[in-house]
């Protein structure tokens, strides 16, 4: 019995890390710009996450890249996600340490969702699709730098939307 209550509340928690940023959308307002990302996790206890994405902003793009830290998790596994971005008023508040609490239960194929805001309070709103063999429940710090455009593009400038 204590055994199938532990597991509930393990289970209600980590559903809990999704269903909130689902309905987090009327409380940030209007989002300003939209993300992708395609990460990869390894964890033994402190985690560490790494990958790259796309930033769509003001018609253009703007690669970046992903690394940070987590705790409380064991396996491996790697995702897409897409996201919106509240509260961005500059382009240059956008790279910066994120902070969010996480969970994440993926035996072969999961979902996850995260809410993240860094110092200059901008938030991002994700929703996940993972594969591999992870649990986490945990605190996680992700940070953002921009590429250099022509690393991505071979131009001197970010791309152009059409």
């Amino acid at each position: 019995m204590r055994s199938a209550s532990r597991r509930f509340l393990a289970a209600l928690a980590l559903s809990g890390a999704w269903v909130l940023p689902a309905g987090a959308e009327t409380v940030l307002g209007p989002a300003m710009a939209e993300v992708t990302f395609k990460t990869r996790s390894a964890d033994l206890g402190v985690g560490y996450t790494w990958g790259n994405g796309v930033l769509t902003y003001g018609g253009h793009d703007y690669p970046f890249e992903v690394s940070g830290a987590s705790a409380a998790a064991i396996g491996f596994s790697s995702g897409n996600s897409v996201g919106k971005v509240y509260n961005l008023q500059r382009l240059e508040d956008f790279a910066g340490t994120y902070w969010s609490l996480s969970g994440e239960t993926t035996v072969g194929k999961g979902v996850a969702g995260h809410l993240m805001e860094n110092d200059s309070g901008v938030r991002i709103r994700l929703d996940e699709i993972r594969t591999g063999g992870r649990l986490a429940a945990s605190p996680s710090r992700l940070t953002i730098r921009f590429l250099p455009a022509a690393k991505k593009t071979g131009a001197d400038s970010p791309t152009k939307k059409d």
